[in-house]
């Protein structure tokens, strides 16, 4: 058909992936996610008992470590 100057609908090849600006603002995010789950961890290192950041301190009994010097 397309020797004749016809052509079939969504007959045209696809087009490659490029990147947008939405893939640039969701590569951004997931950078920024973790960043912040790192930041968060460390931070729940410092309370947590023993170092553990999944630690639960128990109530009345809080005990935070020492900073260093």
């Amino acid at each position: 058909m397309t020797q004749f100057g016809m052509a079939m609908p969504g007959g045209r090849g696809r087009r490659a992936a490029s990147m947008n600006i939405y893939t640039g603002l969701l590569f951004a995010s997931v950078v920024a996610l973790a960043v912040a789950c790192g930041v968060m961890y460390f931070a729940a290192v410092k309370v947590g008992t023993d170092g553990n950041p999944l630690g639960l301190q128990t109530a009345g009994a809080i005990k935070l470590a020492r900073a260093a010097k």
